[in-house]
């Protein structure tokens, strides 16, 4: 594919880790490790060589290592909620909780033992046919009581159109029943498009063998037979021309359509991970689905969510809905196997390709089947959670069964980490039991992210955000950052915030197999205010890939991030990273901005040097003051944000400012400095004063001065009252 100049438009929310704080006092198995320090938190369920839930492990039963190095316990609990351990007992209300605690030793039991704070559960309902809606709405209302109290928080959220929460957390039975009961099928079926996509192919074969044979047979046919004969080729090859029109518009469609469905699911689970990081106790997603799409686009956000429920420390259980499938991986898996055979034997056939796409794109969707196996996304969301997933049973009450076991007995386990650096890296847990033929189920691993207040970090944000909490900014390859006040009355705090990277800074990975060339990078702004806390955070991954014959061009072009802020007057620190994940190593820069106080006088936006002026398509535009702040009429402005100007490509440079409020007399001049030293003033002559804003864009002459770093200075002056602004930049010859 061709390489996307990308500008960064939307803002991934996912999360960093959740260190909770190591307890120094005898816990409660109710304690909430919430606090921000360095322990981990991790819940174990243990089950014999039969599925059956092992009850009567020690603390010295246990061994936890991270990253393959042994860490030592620091707080041991065993919580057992409920009258005993089978289908429906989370239904009961509770009697007590057992707690071990290795901080303090054994003794009689208290008089009044605390309860473990009781479960929450989110049934989550996925993009679900009917058929296998019908199957998990079933499973479902068999397994909940028709009536009645449940100490255990139940939520129903369906994921079509958007997430929706059709129940939040209750322990009415009856209400949650009647929202299971809610849940819609999906308005769309992958079924009739596969069945459509194997017609086409067994059409074109029938076609192409057809016309083998009668060209083969061409040679003994003369005259008006011949003719014929060559007549009836031709439209047959017309109608290849159409099937395989056919067959990839729906490839290209069912592109487009998964890796949509993939963000979606993807954003929806980053939700409900979301409602349930507040709750008490364990928590848990049922998340029935007809597959979770792991494409190579697609895998990072898997990522996210795995690692967003890591954090919250909840457990996901996935549920293939399909049940008991007509259709097997096995058999879709073969079907793309000879979709790719019979093109590539159409290739060597006729010397050409009727696809009309690259081969390597043959076998990227071979290579895309084996990912896209309802339990190869399904799997990794559950296993790597400390869930499991159910599939291919059309009974899900023992599944239902597994599940309640784990809410009703498990145990929780702290350690602090020996290793204390935040780095963004994933670090692995593993949880072994002394005890033969155990199986233990715990989450896999959290991402190393220090948590600053409220605000999460996206596991592409790991690495870029250790740079920034290093101490020492990298300077591996250039990068320019900056952003600008425009104070429009109704968003005083406008701030258009800037990065620009020239991906030939950046590493490229050859595939030879594939033939294809990829680059990953991530882009992190972090707005600091006066007090150092962090205000916002904005950020975007970035992956270029496609024909590795292009990535020479690949390597020309350029990544130019672009957000929107509306930020409270203060003084602000602004903190840019690039990250390149394929070497490994960044740049960063820090700025700072000044958001004045709006009052009842004029105003004046920051000082614009403008690298590009791009004409826009004359489509409509919206009113004046509705228009984004680098927009001047049918042109966008792309400013400069500290690169070098060359003398010798640029013979005036643009520059662009706004006024915001301004009437009457004003009077504006521009000042050329250098080392302090003024150089040349000039009054700036505008078209006219009118509206709430008033844009204009002027040209400097720079060709006839020296190399070296120059100061442009704009000043207003209205009804007594004097607005400057200022901008840097450096001439080079």
């Amino acid at each position: 594919m061709p390489i996307r100049r990308a500008v960064a438009v939307t803002l991934l929310l996912a999360g960093a880790v959740e260190m909770p704080t190591r307890s120094q006092s005898p816990a409660p198995a109710d304690q909430a490790f919430t606090s921000a320090a360095t322990a981990i938190l991790v819940d174990v369920v243990v089950r014999d060589r039969k599925g059956r839930p092992v009850t009567d492990l020690d603390p010295t039963d246990f061994e936890l290592f991270e990253d393959d190095v042994a860490q030592k316990v620091d707080t041991f609990s065993r919580v057992s909620r409920g009258g005993g351990i089978g289908l429906n007992v989370a239904w009961r209300s509770p009697r007590n909780t057992t707690s071990v605690m290795t901080s303090r030793p054994a003794g009689p039991a208290d008089p009044a033992p605390n309860q473990a704070p009781e479960a929450t559960i989110a049934l989550v309902f996925d993009h679900l046919s009917a058929d296998s809606l019908r199957l998990a709405q079933r499973a479902t209302l068999d397994y909940m009581p028709l009536s009645g109290e449940s100490p255990v928080r139940v939520g129903i959220f369906a994921t079509e159109p958007g997430l929706q929460m059709l129940q939040s957390y209750t322990t009415d039975r009856v209400v949650v029943r009647g929202a299971v009961s809610r849940v819609l099928p999906s308005s769309w079926s992958d079924q009739d498009r596969t069945d459509r996509a194997d017609e086409l192919r067994t059409e074109r074969r029938a076609l192409e063998v057809q016309n083998t044979t009668a060209t083969s047979a061409a040679g003994s046919l003369s005259g008006a037979t011949l003719a014929r004969g060559a007549s009836e080729i031709g439209a047959r090859e017309a109608e290849l021309k159409l099937v395989q029109t056919e067959l990839n518009m729906l490839r290209s469609f069912e592109n487009l359509e998964r890796d949509h469905r993939g963000h979606d699911i993807a954003a929806s689970l980053i939700e409900v991970v979301q409602t349930l990081a507040l709750q008490p106790g364990r928590k848990t997603i049922v998340f029935f689905s007809e597959g979770l799409p792991v494409s190579p686009a697609l895998s990072a956000q898997l990522d996210t969510v795995i690692d967003a429920a890591n954090r919250a420390n909840v457990t996901t259980y996935a549920i293939d809905a399909h049940g008991l499938r007509t259709r097997s991986a096995t058999a879709e898996l073969k079907r793309e196997m000879d979709g790719f055979v019979d093109d590539r034997f159409g290739q060597l056939g006729i010397g050409s390709d009727r696809t009309q796409q690259p081969l390597s794109m043959g076998f990227e969707r071979v290579e895309d089947t084996l990912r896209l196996d309802n339990r190869t996304g399904l799997a990794r969301l559950a296993e790597d959670t400390g869930g499991f997933l159910v599939e291919q049973s059309n009974d899900l009450s023992a599944a239902f069964r597994r599940i309640d076991e784990d809410n009703q007995f498990h145990y929780l386990l702290t350690y602090s980490p020996t290793n204390t650096i935040f780095d963004g890296k994933y670090r692995s847990i593993r949880v072994r039991v002394k005890r033969p033929s155990t199986q233990v189920f715990a989450r896999r691993g959290y991402r190393a992210v220090r948590r600053v207040g409220n605000s999460d970090a996206a596991v592409f944000e790991g690495p870029a955000l250790a740079i920034l909490d290093g101490g020492r900014l990298p300077n591996a390859f250039p990068v320019y950052a900056g952003s600008f006040n425009f104070p429009d009355p109704a968003r005083p705090g406008l701030t258009p915030v800037l990065v620009h990277v020239r991906t030939d800074a950046l590493h490229f990975t050859i595939d030879q197999r594939k033939s294809t060339y990829s680059s990953r990078s991530a882009i992190v702004v972090r707005v600091k205010d006066a007090t150092g806390q962090e205000a916002q955070r904005l950020s975007q991954n970035y992956l270029l890939s496609g024909d590795a014959r292009d990535v020479e061009t690949a390597r020309q072009g350029d990544i130019i991030f672009y957000r929107e802020l509306d930020l409270d007057p203060g003084i602000y620190t602004i903190e840019a990273v690039v990250f390149d994940a394929g070497a490994q190593h960044g740049s960063a820069r820090v700025t700072t901005l000044s958001i004045p106080a709006g009052g009842r006088g004029p105003a004046m936006s920051s000082l614009v040097l403008v690298n590009r002026i791009e004409e826009t398509a004359k489509s409509p535009q919206p009113a004046a003051a509705a228009r984004p702040p680098l927009y001047v009429g049918q042109t966008l402005l792309y400013p400069n944000l500290g690169e070098p100007i060359s003398k010798a490509a640029v013979q005036q440079l643009p520059f662009y400012f706004a006024l915001y409020g301004v009437a009457g007399n004003v009077g504006i001049k521009a000042q050329l400095l250098r080392n302090g030293q003024a150089l040349a003033e000039a009054p700036v002559a505008l078209p006219g004063i009118a509206g709430p804003r008033v844009q204009h864009v002027g040209r400097l002459p720079i060709a006839s001065l020296p190399a070296g770093i120059y100061q442009l200075r704009i000043v207003m002056t209205s009804a007594g009252q004097e607005l400057s602004r200022t901008a840097f930049f450096t001439l080079v010859d």
